[in-house]
């Protein structure tokens, strides 16, 4: 069964979340990076890894996808694109909203008929400036 183009422009709640010193080094050394950006004690260098943002997604794509009629754990992730706007900095707020921006059908090549469903998610500051805008395709065999 095709996935329901009229998911396109589902959203999932706002959620905010806090940038957090300890957890900029927590996620540096899941990931092995060793640049003193991200392990600076001076708050005011201190950086966050650009994939940081990631960690308080999780879940909430998938919760998106459920309440849209989809099973998440029949998608696989096909691509992802970030657009970084500005640097992510202990004590930021930030907001992020998930959406449906569009559902398409293919061809594979092996695999017959595929759903394509794309998700974009908004990461904003309090002041409501971007900070990262994020794309991810996911693909499942129909």
């Amino acid at each position: 069964m095709a996935v329901d183009r009229n998911i396109i422009g589902r959203k999932s709640p706002e959620f905010v979340c806090t940038v957090e010193p300890g957890k900029i080094k927590e996620f540096a050394a899941a990931i092995g990076e060793t640049n003193e950006l991200f392990w600076s004690d001076d708050d005011t260098t201190l950086l966050a890894p650009p994939t940081f943002s990631h960690i308080f997604r999780s879940g909430k794509m998938e919760l998106l996808m459920s309440d849209c009629g989809l099973d998440a754990t029949k998608f696989l992730h096909g691509e992802h694109e970030i657009d970084f706007h500005r640097a992510l900095r202990p004590g930021d707020r930030l907001t992020y909203s998930i959406e449906v921006i569009d559902v398409r059908y293919s061809e594979g090549r092996r695999s017959g008929p595929i759903d394509i469903i794309v998700l974009q998610t908004l990461v904003k500051n309090l002041a409501g400036q971007k900070v990262q805008t994020i794309k991810q395709t996911f693909v499942a065999k129909r």
